[in-house]
C-alpha cells in the first residue's frame, strides 16, 4: 500500500460519533441499551447517529462523519460488515479516522484487523486508541462507485444474500440460519453468463489480460481471512499487497455443487474443480453476450443494482482505522517466536490444485495484449 499520512489528532481527544443501523423493535432497544451501559462509552462525549428506518444507514454514516471531522472527533460503527461498509465509505470520503464495535454475524472486518469482539473491549480499545494516537491503514476496494471491505460480487451470490436476508427475517439472525441459507441457495438452480474479463495484475503493469469465462459467479475479496477460510490461495496476495482475489465458479449439477459447498466448508476451495482463482490489481468486468442494462452486485452484504462494464480497483488513499497499534495477531506471532521449534518431518508435495491459479494475474487461457 502506498505511503499516506495519517490524520492529524487534535490535542485533546473529540466526540465519538456512534452510528447504529436500524433494527426492528427489540433487537435495536436491546443494542442500544448494551451500549448505553458500556463504562468506556459512558464517560466520554458521544453523539448517537441512529437511522429512523434500515436504508437510512447511508446517510445517518455521511452526517457522521462530516459531524466528526467538524468536530476534530471520530465515527464508530456499531453493526454488520454492512453497516461497517457505510460508515466506511463516509469516513473515507471525508477523510476522518474510524473505529469498530462489531456486532454482526460474521464480523470478517473485525476479525481480520484483529479488534475485540466484546463491546466494552471494542470500546474501550477505541477510545484508549483514540488518546494515543493509534491509527493503522486499510486497504479498501470498489466496484465502481461502492467501496468494499470484504467482498463484491455477480451472479449467484447477491442471490444467496437475499435468501439468508429472508431466513434472518423469519428465524433471527444468527451464524446457523446464515449458513443453512446459503446452502439452500446454492443447491437452486442457478443460471450462468458469459463475461468478458479484461485485468491488470500488478498496479502499473503494462499488460492488460482479458479473456470470457463462463461462469454462475463472479467473486472479489478482499478479505485475507475470509479467504484463507475458504481455501483460496491468493489470500497471501490480498494480505501482503495492493491485490483483490478473483473467484469464478463454473455452473454445475447439483452433484457436483455439494461438493463444492463441501470444499468451501472444510477451506479446501482450492481443490475443487468448478472454481478458477487468481488475483489482480484491478479488473473490468462485463457480459460477453446479450448485455442488460444494469447487473445486481452486492458489496459487504449490500446489494445494488449498477451498470455494466464492473470495475473492481484497490484504492490508493487507504482508509485509517484507530485500533491499538498492538494487535492479537502480533500477540500471536510473538508467543510462535518465543516457543520452542519443534521438529517436525518436512510436508509432502501438494499435487497442483485443479483450477487454482497461484501466480497473480494468470489463468490458463488468459491471453496478454498492450494495454
Amino acid at each position: 500500500m502506498p505511503p499516506h499520512a495519517p490524520p492529524t489528532p487534535p490535542n485533546a481527544p473529540g466526540p465519538v460519533h456512534l452510528v447504529v443501523p436500524h433494527r426492528p423493535g427489540a433487537d435495536h432497544s436491546q443494542l442500544r441499551a448494551r451500549l448505553e451501559a458500556l463504562e468506556p462509552l459512558r464517560q466520554h462525549a458521544v453523539q448517537w447517529h441512529v437511522p429512523a428506518q434500515r436504508a437510512g444507514i447511508v446517510q445517518a454514516a455521511d452526517e457522521a462523519a462530516r459531524a466528526a471531522l467538524l468536530s476534530g472527533g471520530i465515527v464508530v460503527a456499531c453493526g454488520g460488515d454492512g453497516t461497517i461498509n457505510a460508515v466506511a465509505t463516509a469516513a473515507w470520503r471525508h477523510e476522518v479516522p474510524m473505529g469498530v464495535i462489531p456486532a454482526g454475524t460474521f464480523n470478517y472486518f473485525a476479525r481480520e484487523q484483529s479488534l475485540s469482539l466484546d463491546l466494552s473491549q471494542a470500546a474501550a480499545d477505541i477510545l484508549q486508541a483514540q488518546r494515543r494516537g493509534d491509527m493503522r491503514p486499510v486497504r479498501v476496494g470498489y466496484v465502481n462507485e461502492r467501496m468494499f471491505l470484504v467482498n463484491a460480487a455477480v451472479g449467484l451470490y447477491p442471490r444467496l444474500l437475499e435468501q439468508r436476508e429472508l431466513a434472518s427475517r423469519r428465524f433471527g439472525r444468527s451464524r446457523w440460519v446464515a449458513v443453512v441459507s446459503a446452502v439452500w441457495s446454492f443447491f437452486r438452480p442457478a443460471s450462468a453468463r458469459r463475461w468478458r474479463v479484461s485485468l491488470r495484475a500488478h498496479r502499473g503493469a503494462d499488460a492488460l489480460v482479458r479473456e470470457e469465462f463462463f461462469a454462475s459467479t463472479l467473486f472479489v475479496g478482499n478479505n485475507p481471512l475470509q479467504l484463507e477460510r475458504l481455501g483460496i490461495p491468493q489470500a497471501r496476495d490480498v494480505a501482503e499487497g495492493d491485490h483483490l482475489a478473483v473467484l469464478l465458479l463454473k455452473p454445475q449439477d447439483r452433484w457436483a455443487t455439494a461438493r463444492t459447498v463441501w470444499h468451501a466448508a472444510i477451506g479446501q476451495l482450492d481443490r475443487d474443480e468448478a472454481v478458477i482463482s487468481l488475483a489482480c490489481s484491478e479488473m473490468e468486468v462485463e457480459p460477453a453476450s446479450w448485455r442488460p442494462l444494469q447487473v445486481k452486485v452486492a458489496f459487504d452484504g449490500e446489494r445494488e443494482w449498477m451498470p455494466p462494464p464492473l470495475r473492481f480497483r484497490v484504492e490508493d488513499r487507504p482508509l485509517w482505522l484507530v485500533a491499538p497499534t498492538a494487535t492479537a495477531k502480533d500477540d500471536e506471532g510473538a508467543a510462535a517466536q518465543a516457543a520452542p521449534a519443534r521438529a517436525e518431518p518436512p510436508p509432502e508435495p501438494d499435487p497442483d490444485p485443479p483450477g487454482a491459479l497461484p501466480v497473480p494475474g494468470t489463468a490458463p487461457g488468459l491471453a496478454a495484449v498492450a494495454s
